[in-house]
């Protein structure tokens, strides 16, 4: 075979077979199978018949086949044609050929289609009967018989219950054994206790899955020994409390005792692997959030002022168009992206917020200097300095948590290089 460096001669055949691939590339357009090729009398050029409305164009080499696929989008018999495909069914016939096949209405995949759309949108079940949505049902499907509210209810329960049995039985054909993930809060407006469990394993196609097996409101007290007792009745209803590899959890005191009851459980059960060794996983993202928690308290006067004076310019409607119209045509900013209003429990929105105050740097100074009630809040150049240096310091920390936080791929590999890569920048700040 000859090298790569090998020259060409110019006659070996290599210019006619190149040639003939553009020529075969020239008509591997998907406009070519609803346009017809017509051959003039000239021989160098080519024309092109719509096959839909006969409309002839001109095919030169140098247009391309835009102009054609411009046609198509617009052809009023190819439109014609393609909507009779929602109102009929195309199926293949013993022969091979296609044989036009009536639509068949079916209740039951409709209903279906209704509990998927209520659960997915998070649509009150009210939705159903309003006016609206009755009035497209009847459009859409004739025969559509409506339904209530109360029945949608039943409905999505009873297609829940069927899920959940197609989930168990995957877990219970999982080739490997299973990882759960779970999470506390509390809600600030009951103060109900609620516990969120996911299951996370890999199937026997080598994906990696995940469900929520258990969201639900804890009862009193909160302690590690109720969330254990929540644990394994969980585990136990769904078939897989001798499938647990590991389980990652936040650095909460009632997560120590309510691992130590669990593998307590397990042991009993033989099962657990390795005495329980790599049973319990702290959570990474968990570890940085108080570290960061941990570093913005030292900058609670400058975050304050960032947080109280966005709050301020927010409230207002008609000062929040003010302050983006003097952004967009005194600085020249592009307003769609807006001031961010944190979360103060949630410091990865402290970060956004103090992104976006920068990027409205020179407007909120300006707004300062123009607005009496809003000079409280405005920072002076130390302050500004302040606030780049604790963004550049946010942003590792929100960055690495980021790739932590995934869950369509594994993270465990990922967790050295991105410690490590916080850990330089905590050497290099002290320098």
């Amino acid at each position: 075979m000859a090298s790569s460096n090998t020259p060409i001669p110019m006659g070996d055949g290599f210019n006619e077979y190149e040639s003939s691939l553009k020529r075969q590339k020239s008509t591997t357009s998907k406009v070519w199978d609803e346009m017809t090729k017509l051959e003039c009398e000239n021989k160098n050029e080519l024309k092109a018949q719509c096959n839909h409305c006969k409309t002839i164009f001109s095919t030169k080499s140098s247009s391309g086949t835009s102009h054609l696929r411009s046609h198509l989008n617009s052809c009023l018999k190819k439109v014609n044609k393609d909507i009779t495909q929602y109102t009929i069914a195309t199926q293949p016939s013993p022969e091979g050929v296609p044989s036009i096949k009536n639509y068949k209405f079916d209740a039951d995949e409709c209903r279906k289609a209704i509990s998927t759309f209520l659960v997915c949108g998070k649509h009150s079940f009210r939705t159903i009967e309003e006016p609206g949505f009755r009035y497209m049902m009847r459009i859409a499907s004739p025969n559509f018989k409506n339904i209530s509210r109360h029945t949608a209810a039943t409905d999505v329960l009873m297609y829940y219950a069927k899920e959940r049995d197609r989930v168990k039985e995957e877990l219970a054909k999982a080739p490997s054994l299973v990882c759960l993930t779970s999470d506390n809060w509390n809600s600030e407006h009951t103060n109900d206790e609620y516990i969120c469990i996911t299951i996370h394993w890999v199937d026997k196609d080598w994906k990696l899955q995940k469900r929520i097996i258990r969201f639900r409101a804890l009862f009193p007290p909160y302690d590690g020994l109720n969330i254990a007792d929540e644990f394994v009745l969980c585990l136990s209803q769904w078939g897989i409390d001798k499938k647990i590899f590991s389980i990652t959890l936040d650095n909460a005191s009632y997560n120590d005792v309510m691992v130590s009851c669990l593998k307590n459980c397990f042991r009993e059960n033989r099962a657990i692997l390795c005495d329980g060794a790599f049973f319990q996983v702290r959570c990474c993202a968990h570890i940085l959030n108080l570290i960061v928690k941990a570093g913005l308290v030292l900058a609670d006067d400058v975050v304050g002022k960032i947080r109280n004076g966005i709050r301020y310019i927010r409230k207002s409607g008609i000062r929040r168009k003010r302050f983006y119209d003097v952004a967009d045509k005194s600085f020249h900013l592009n307003v769609t992206k807006k001031l961010h209003q944190d979360v103060c429990v949630r410091w990865n929105s402290t970060y956004l917020m103090l992104e976006s105050s920068l990027y409205y740097k020179d407007v909120l100074d300006y707004w300062g200097q123009r607005d009496k009630d809003y000079q409280m809040f405005a920072l002076s150049n130390e302050e500004w300095r302040n606030v780049v240096i604790l963004c550049k310091f946010l942003k590792v920390f929100y960055d690495v948590t980021c790739v932590f936080s995934v869950s369509n791929y594994p993270t465990a590999n990922l967790y050295f290089r991105g410690v490590w890569k916080v850990h330089k920048v905590l050497l290099d700040i002290v320098k």
